[in-house]
């Protein structure tokens, strides 16, 4: 376990650029830090980064060519690896002095909150749309809603094209935020000593397997 004297590291020993010697506990007008999660910053970030970057791995080409069965399996581990993100921005969060920092944090977990929206909604596009195609027709002529099937057959299309639209945005976010969130990675990674930049290399490299895994 970190020592009492690793707890009270300067920034440049945890990641958090900024914070000086004082110790964890009360810091920035009455805000406290979880001393547990300052010292563990380094991996954090790391396991982080991984779980973004196997979900923009996994929002490749080649998607809507899928049956739907399988694109919901694509949409819902994409929402999955973002969920765990957001979890890990939360801890980073709690574990930051610097404000600076916890609004750059704060900034990129509300935008992978984003994408996990999206991700989600496009699991759920996937999974009406296909009800829409078979099990849904059945159950509504058993009701004898037989005058919606034109209106079923036009949903369908739109929920088709409202996917292809959405997954397309995604693709896009995950594509043109690549060079500012590399450069965001390298600020952050200046601000660790060689142990800490260590201890992010191999968090990132442990969990980027672990999340690349089938059974994930």
């Amino acid at each position: 376990m970190n020592s009492a004297r690793q707890n009270r590291s300067s920034g440049k020993e945890t990641g958090t650029a900024g914070d000086g010697n004082a110790p964890a506990g009360i810091r920035d007008g009455g805000r406290k830090i979880d001393p547990v999660l300052k010292v563990n910053l380094a991996p954090l970030m790391g396991r982080r980064d991984a779980a973004f970057d196997r979900a923009a791995d996994a929002i490749g080409s080649g998607i809507l060519a899928m049956p739907g069965e399988k694109r919901h399996a694509v949409y819902d581990r994409i929402r999955r690896l973002l969920t765990l993100a957001i979890q890990d921005c939360d801890m980073i969060i709690s574990g930051l002095s610097s404000q600076d920092t916890i609004l750059r944090e704060k900034h990129l977990r509300s935008f992978i909150f984003t994408l996990r929206a999206a991700a989600a909604t496009l699991g759920d596009f996937t999974t009406l749309g296909d009800l829409l195609k078979t099990d849904a027709r059945e159950a509504i002529a058993e009701f004898d809603a037989h005058q919606e099937k034109r209106r079923l057959t036009q949903s369908g299309k739109l929920l088709d094209s409202t996917e292809e639209n959405l997954l397309d945005l995604m693709q896009r976010l995950f594509a043109s935020t690549h060079p500012r969130m590399a450069r965001y990675r390298e600020y952050a990674k200046k601000s660790f000593s060689p142990v800490y930049a260590e201890k992010y290399a191999v968090a990132y490299r442990s969990y980027f397997d672990v999340y690349g895994r089938e059974d994930f």
